[in-house]
Formats: C-alpha cells, sequence, structure tokens
C-alpha cells in the first residue's frame, strides 16, 4: 500500500514539474509631455494647445512569461499608439515576440499621431512619438527583468456608467447623441468589465486589469490640461485600495459609447470633479469584484498574429491594413486585439462566440503593424449610419465581423482544433 501511495505521489510530482511556471514582471513610466503640445481628440477644441497637467499620464508593463513564450501588454494613457518600430525592438532586442500597445483612448492626452499611421508634421509630435518609443521600450524592458513566479486570477463586474450615443430615429437612420445632461442611459451598450490579477506566490497581487468599454471623454473640449479621465482616476484610487498593485486599464469596445457623466460646464474644477465621480464609481466595483477573484490554470501562452486587408468604404481604390493579435494562455483565457475603435457589439461577439471560459477584448491596440483603423462599426450600425458608423470611418462594411471572425480562426487554431485531414464519422 506505501509503494502504492509513493508512486501515486510520484506521479503528481512529476506532473507538477512538467507544467509550465508562470512568470511576470510590471514596470511603469510617466509619459506627460514636458512640453505644451496640441490636444487629441476633438477637432474644435476651444482652447487650443495644452496648457498644463492635472494628473500625470503612464504607461504600465506587464510581462508574462509561460512554456517558453513571452507576451508584453502596455496600457497608455493616450488616444491611439502605433509603433512599427517599437514593435519591432522588443522582439529582437528583448526577444518578446508579441506586444500589446493599448490606449485608453483618453482626449486630454498629446496629438502626435493623426488618423491613420503617418506622423504629425509638427516638431513636437514628431520629438514626443521618439521620446514615447524609447520610455515605453525601456519600461518593457525593465519589467521583462524583474520577473517573479506568479498566478492568475480572473473576475467580472457590472456596472452602466455609459450609453449609446447613436440613436435610432423615426426615419430608420441612427443620429449622434454626444451630450447627455440628463444622464439617460440611451441603447445598448456592454456594462460588464473582466479582470485579470497577477500575483505572486506570496498571494500579493502584483497587476490588476480592468477591461472596460466606455469612452475617456468626460473631459469635453474646453479642457487644455493632460489628464488620462476617468481610467487614470479608477486606476490610482484602486491602487490605493489595493497596496503594491499596479493597476492597468484597457479600453474595450467603446466606439458607440459615451459616459453617462460628463464634464461640460466649462468650469474646470467642476468638470474634473466629475471624471473623479467616474473614475470612483468604476474603482468601488472594480475593489469589490476583485473580492471575487478566482485562480486560473496559466499554462503556456500561444499566439496568432494577422495582417488583415480591407478597402476603403468610399473609395474602392484604397486600401487598409490591420493588424491583430489573437493570444491564448493556457486554455482558459484568450485575448483578441483591435487598433482602432471598434463598436460594443463586436465586443459581445467575441466574449459570446469564444470558446473560452474567459474572453477577453482590447478594442484601441495596436499589435501587428498596419494603420489605426479608425472607427470600426458592426454590420447593424453601419447600415444605420451615424457617427462613426457611416460618418468619421473609413473602413469597409463588415471589416468588423471578419476580424472577429478572424480571431475565432486563429483560437481554433491555437486549441488545436484545426486538422490536416477529415476527422472521424
Amino acid at each position: 500500500m506505501k509503494c502504492i501511495v509513493l508512486f501515486l505521489c510520484l506521479l503528481t510530482y512529476a506532473g507538477a514539474e512538467a507544467a509550465p511556471v508562470l512568470k511576470a514582471g510590471v514596470a511603469r513610466t510617466d509619459i506627460t509631455p514636458a512640453v505644451s503640445m496640441r490636444m487629441y481628440g476633438y477637432a474644435n477644441r476651444q482652447c487650443g494647445p495644452s496648457n498644463g497637467t492635472h494628473d500625470p499620464l503612464y504607461a504600465k508593463a506587464l510581462v508574462l512569461e509561460s512554456g517558453g513564450s513571452r507576451i508584453a501588454i502596455v496600457t497608455l494613457d493616450l488616444g491611439s499608439m502605433i509603433s512599427e518600430r517599437l514593435k519591432d525592438d522588443v522582439a529582437v532586442k528583448l526577444g518578446i515576440p508579441v506586444l500589446l500597445l493599448a490606449a485608453s483612448h483618453t482626449h486630454s492626452s498629446p496629438a502626435f499621431l493623426p488618423f491613420g499611421s503617418a506622423p504629425v508634421r509638427d516638431d513636437a509630435g514628431a520629438a514626443y512619438r521618439a521620446e514615447l518609443e524609447q520610455k515605453i521600450f525601456r519600461t518593457v524592458e525593465q519589467a521583462s527583468k524583474s520577473t517573479f513566479p506568479a498566478r492568475l486570477g480572473v473576475g467580472r463586474g457590472s456596472i452602466q456608467l455609459g450609453y449609446n450615443r447613436l440613436q435610432l430615429q423615426s426615419d430608420g437612420r441612427s443620429r449622434v447623441l454626444f451630450r447627455n445632461p440628463e444622464r439617460i442611459p440611451w441603447g445598448p451598450v456592454d456594462p460588464e468589465f473582466d479582470l485579470l490579477r497577477v500575483d505572486d506566490t506570496a498571494g500579493q497581487t502584483r497587476a490588476l486589469l480592468v477591461h472596460y468599454a466606455v469612452h475617456a471623454v468626460v473631459l469635453g473640449k474646453t479642457n487644455c490640461k493632460f489628464s488620462a479621465d476617468y481610467p487614470g482616476v479608477m486606476q490610482t484610487r484602486v491602487e490605493g485600495e489595493l497596496p503594491g498593485t499596479q493597476v492597468m486599464f484597457v479600453q474595450g469596445g467603446a466606439g458607440d459609447i459615451n459616459p453617462l457623466l460628463m464634464g461640460r460646464s466649462e468650469d474646470e474644477a467642476a468638470d474634473f470633479a466629475i471624471a473623479q465621480k467616474m473614475g470612483d464609481l468604476l474603482a468601488a466595483e472594480v475593489v469589490k469584484a476583485n473580492k471575487s477573484v478566482t485562480g486560473v490554470e496559466a499554462g503556456p501562452i500561444r499566439s496568432r498574429s494577422e495582417l488583415l486587408e480591407f478597402r476603403n468604404r468610399w473609395d474602392k481604390g484604397k486600401k487598409l491594413a490591420v493588424g491583430v493579435t489573437t493570444v491564448l494562455i493556457g486554455k482558459n483565457i484568450a485575448m483578441a486585439t483591435v487598433p482602432g475603435e471598434p463598436m460594443h457589439l463586436l465586443q459581445k461577439a467575441w466574449k459570446s462566440q469564444a470558446d473560452v471560459a474567459h474572453p477577453l477584448f482590447y478594442g484601441y491596440t495596436y499589435t501587428n503593424g498596419g494603420t489605426w483603423a479608425g472607427y470600426i462599426p458592426d454590420l447593424r450600425s453601419a447600415a444605420r449610419g451615424g457617427y462613426g458608423a457611416d460618418t468619421s470611418t473609413t473602413i469597409e462594411v463588415g471589416a468588423g465581423e471578419r476580424i472577429i471572425q478572424q480571431h475565432l480562426i486563429n483560437l481554433y487554431d491555437l486549441q488545436g482544433m484545426w486538422r490536416e485531414a477529415p476527422g472521424k464519422r
């Protein structure tokens, strides 16, 4: 009997040894511009270039390593970010083949990239982009050099802090509702947020990624101070509640979702107070949901990247290249990236169709070359029209669904489901 027990123990020990060990590293850096710059997002910003900083902007890196593969997730308090150079440098110099650059889409950040991929034609924008690439690289490098044995946990919560700004009219067409002073929760949204938590083996939470889908536009066109908007408030508040934790915000399918709380009084103190309230409300729910996070087996990290080509919706002779990356961690966590502003139904499609327990949607995230795709509407929204659906969007109809389909194809591939020959009857 003792021999049998010993044999079973040895088998258990060998199996545990064979499982890949997850390592993680975290780091951050301040990326607030040191000089006045043009502001991101609002074409009709009333106060011109930046006139100061309300709260700092950060780049936060999380490096994960398992099964011989590595991935770097970088969340950024920026409107958008693309960088082929940074992607290549992280791969070649740091040996990290997958880099996710996830922008929160705060409109109170600097403008250094226009719509698309060409650099801003001003010295301040070019200088800031070069400085930013260096800072992000060093942050990823620091995280990769300070890894520790880690465990993953996942959680979920829900709070509706957004409304759908595409309002269907009696003629069957949609019109944009940018302002909602009555804070009416118009239209369909995805109120869920997902948590991805990284703990060390002593039980200390070292990183907490919060996935949520609401435009970071609590602060409006009269604000000209750099700010991370409500995601920055949420991150700071949760970090205060969870000492030693690096909180990171990942924007989801927010292309058609505005915040219910918006600072449009033109009184700076009052508007920032509203951003504080919005961030505090989300933070409170995140802290609550964090108490119910459950552990999940990590396993190997696998990924597939594709460079998809789409036509311009209005000029069929032009094309857009859109890079996407699908990541599978173990058997239970899958990430789908979209470099642009996807609408919320695309996020819900991924979450409902991805054949894993924990599908995570990374909107506003550059990974694999190509351009920033701008607004990416779902088919229904594209047909009904409105801002971002047929106005201020250039990608062909159906592109959003094709992107989700490619992620699903990649996911089944990573799960080993595609066969080289027909299966059994």
